[in-house]
């Protein structure tokens, strides 16, 4: 299977895929700022408000609660300290006809290694069966980098910052699905959630300076309608990092107000969270939860609550 993809008729070949209906969040009870690994977290060393973060947490996952999405809750873990970014342990992919295929993180910082396992086990126990990277096929951060493109098996894959060209041609492989691989400057926007958002499959909401040209090519043959986020809220809100819905609602975070302002002319209903809190960590709306289908496992029921705190 190869990863790359090129050209607009890309819809006549992709298989559909099941949307998803559910997020998986982890509360913050243990989220801090111990080191840095980003421009982001320089400065805020210590920096958390832990109760501060538990309310925006709760916020976000009651915003989609109120959009009919499930929150399911992945325990937190001490020493797990960004364990609160579910969306960079794994890649999941939705089938067709229900189910998903997943495969699990290999992290480039040993303290977010140590969260993959724990996510493992979680999506064992909710009926998936997640697997893992050819060894010596380098780095992949799950959805920090990898973005699904809504109702069809096609990924855009991230590298550059913390990705690995290598990985993304081994995830295509691993899932029989097209990985399109994005060049990334790597400076700031060190994953691609930080600078893309995948509206629906015609559109993406997306900040050009953090691609090379190639990238932007690339993004301009797959998708007709490109939403430019205002550059300063890209770079100091984490605009982009905004999770669409099937229903048109877009979550992003509520310091970008003129990027909900150019989502809600092109027809999208901007729905702001503040997550502040998390941005000190260089993660905002998307990096906070692993979108998930229908859970495959009748046992998996007990895994579709939790407690929404922190």
């Amino acid at each position: 299977m190869t990863s790359v993809v090129i050209g607009s008729g890309w819809r006549a070949t992709v298989p559909r895929a099941a949307p998803f209906t559910g997020v998986l969040m982890c509360p913050p009870e243990h989220f801090a700022v111990i080191d840095v690994k980003n421009v982001f977290m320089e400065g805020q060393l210590g920096a958390v408000d832990r109760a501060r973060a538990s309310a925006q947490w709760r916020g976000l996952a009651d915003a989609y609660r109120a959009l009919g999405v499930a929150v399911h809750v992945l325990p937190a873990e001490p020493g797990r300290e960004d364990m609160v970014f579910t969306a960079n342990g794994a890649c999941v992919l939705p089938r067709e006809h229900g189910g998903a295929d997943v495969v699990l993180s290999r992290m480039r910082h040993g303290s977010r290694a140590a969260e993959v396992p724990h996510l493992g086990r979680w999506l064992e126990r909710a009926g998936f069966s997640p697997r893992v990277l050819p060894a010596g096929t380098g780095h992949l951060e799950g959805h920090g980098d990898v973005l699904a493109v809504p109702g069809r098996r096609l990924l855009l894959g991230g590298h550059g910052g913390r990705s690995e060209a290598a990985a993304l041609a081994a995830l295509a492989g691993v899932l029989g699905a097209p990985v399109v691989p994005l060049p990334l400057r790597g400076e700031v926007f060190y994953h691609l959630d930080t600078c893309l958002a995948v509206l629906d499959e015609d559109s993406v909401l997306l900040h050009p300076p953090a691609f090379v040209p190639e990238a932007l090519a690339t993004l301009a043959e797959l998708f007709p309608r490109r939403i430019e986020a205002e550059p300063g809220e890209a770079r100091e809100q984490l605009a982009c990092n905004a999770h669409a819905l099937p229903s048109g609602h877009v979550l992003l975070p509520a310091g970008a107000p003129r990027t909900a302002e150019r989502l809600r002319r092109h027809g999208y209903e901007p729905v702001p969270v503040d997550v502040s809190e998390f941005h000190k960590s260089g993660g905002s709306v998307f990096c906070l939860r692993l979108a998930l289908p229908d859970l495959p496992s009748p046992a998996s029921a007990e895994l579709s609550g939790g407690r929404a705190g922190g």
